[in-house]
């Protein structure tokens, strides 16, 4: 699915341990290029939307190549669609919190102790360095 390469950096093996999907190099909003894992019947219909010639879009002076029709990247479209659909949003930022957490606990629940499970969910999220992490578990 990746038309581009993940930046180089160091990644722990249980980076993806008990989860399955397509892996897609995504590019944030801080330039840096990482892999993530989407579960395939979400890439499946992501596929559904990829746009026949990438496309530049602005967001918060930002130019971005968006290659799917979806709404992301774009302020507030999250906590739009969320509110849309479940009638109430914490915004993105608090998806990242609950993510933190939830994979925390799932890796703990494999095996891995908190040090490893720490460093493997930062490196999911794109820190650099697992303290910051910690924020994202209070």
């Amino acid at each position: 699915m990746s038309e581009r390469k993940a930046d180089s950096r160091p990644a722990l093996d249980s980076k993806w341990l008990g989860r399955e999907g397509s892996i897609y190099a995504v590019k944030g909003k801080g330039g840096l290029i990482r892999d993530v894992l989407i579960p395939n019947a979400l890439a499946t219909q992501l596929e559904q939307r990829r746009l026949a010639q990438p496309i530049t879009v602005r967001d918060r002076e930002i130019n971005y190549l968006q290659r799917y029709d979806i709404g992301g990247g774009h302020k507030c479209s999250f906590s739009k669609a969320s509110s849309r659909t479940l009638f109430f949003s914490n915004g993105g930022h608090s998806l990242r919190h609950s993510y933190a957490q939830e994979r925390m606990d799932e890796l703990k629940g494999l095996g891995l102790n908190r040090q490893v499970a720490l460093e493997t969910v930062s490196q999911k999220l794109g820190h650099f360095r697992a303290e910051i992490t910690e924020v994202y578990l209070k």
